[in-house]
C-alpha cells in the first residue's frame, strides 16, 4: 500500500493525467477500502478467516497486475480499486489469524511487533520504488515486486497451520473440553 499511496499520482501522471486528476483517482483506495473490509470480514465469518486473508492478498497481487498492465487512468483506476478492497482487510484479518493460530494470551505482544515491523517495510518499498523509478524510468520493477509479494504472502497463508505457535507455547492451544465425569 505505501506504493500506492507515495507513488500513484506520479505513475498516472506518466499514463497521461494530470496531477489533479492521480490524486482524484487516489482518492477511490478509501472507498474501496471501506467495502473491501466490510465484505472481507461478513465473508470471513461464514467462509474462515485465513481464506479470506490470502483472497485478501491475492487480490491485492491482482492489483498490481492490472496497475502493471494499465496504459490509461481509467484502467489504473481499477488496478488501485482491487488494491484498495485489499488494505483494511488485510489489517483485520491478519489480527483474527494472529489470535486463531497463537491465541489470546499472547496477541498484544505477537500483533503490537508485527505492526511495528510493518512500517519498515512500508517505507523500505516507497524508497524503493522512488530508487527503481529513478534507474529505469518507470515503476514497472516496483510494481512487478509488489505482486510477487502479493502471491507469496496469498500462498503462506493459504498453508495450512503447521501449529508450530501450539507447540512452543502449549498454553496456545484451544482449551480441552472436559466430560466432567460423564461417561458416553
Amino acid at each position: 500500500m505505501g506504493f500506492v499511496n507515495a507513488h500513484f499520482v506520479a505513475h498516472a501522471t506518466d499514463l497521461g493525467a494530470t496531477a489533479v486528476q492521480g490524486a482524484l483517482a487516489l482518492a477511490t483506495v478509501g472507498i474501496a477500502g471501506l467495502t473491501g473490509g466490510l465484505g472481507f470480514g461478513y465473508l470471513a465469518d461464514r467462509f474462515g478467516r485465513r481464506p479470506l486473508l490470502s483472497i485478501a492478498y491475492g487480490m491485492r497481487a491482482l492489483g498490481y497486475a492490472v496497475l502493471l498492465t494499465a496504459t490509461t487512468l481509467p484502467l489504473a483506476i481499477t488496478g488501485i480499486v482491487i488494491i484498495g478492497s485489499s488494505w483494511t482487510s488485510v489489517i483485520s484479518l491478519t489480527g483474527t489469524v494472529t489470535s486463531d493460530e497463537f491465541g489470546l494470551r499472547r496477541l498484544g505482544t505477537i500483533y503490537g511487533t508485527m505492526f511495528m515491523v510493518m512500517p519498515f517495510g512500508a517505507s523500505s518499498a516507497v524508497w524503493l520504488a522512488g530508487q527503481l523509478y529513478d534507474m529505469h524510468g518507470n515503476y514497472n520493477l516496483a510494481m512487478w515486486i509488489s505482486l510477487a509479494m502479493g502471491v507469496i504472502a496469498a500462498l503462506a497463508i493459504a498453508l495450512p497451520s503447521t501449529g508450530i505457535s501450539k507447540r512452543i507455547w502449549p498454553e496456545t492451544a484451544p482449551a480441552k473440553q472436559q466430560n466432567n465425569g460423564i461417561s458416553s
